[in-house]
């Protein structure tokens, strides 16, 4: 797995995702969030990941102080 340093707290945007694109969220407690891609907004500040195991949707916001990792290919 790679870890892309996306959403900083610094206040970078997500970069250009997928809908449907497997994701996991990581922030520096070590909470992480698994799921697909179903939706972002247009200026890529936030997104709406649905939840591993049907556990719902969750939104996150590019200051919520996770970064992206993508599985790698």
């Amino acid at each position: 797995m790679s870890t892309l340093q996306t959403a900083r707290p610094e206040g970078d945007v997500w970069p250009e995702l997928s809908r449907h694109q497997n994701v996991v969220l990581q922030d520096a407690r070590g909470n992480r969030i698994e799921g697909t891609i179903d939706g972002m907004t247009n200026d890529r500040s936030t997104l709406w990941i649905q939840l591993k195991g049907g556990l719902g949707r969750q939104l996150i916001h590019h200051l919520d102080g996770y970064w992206l990792e993508t599985p790698a290919a």
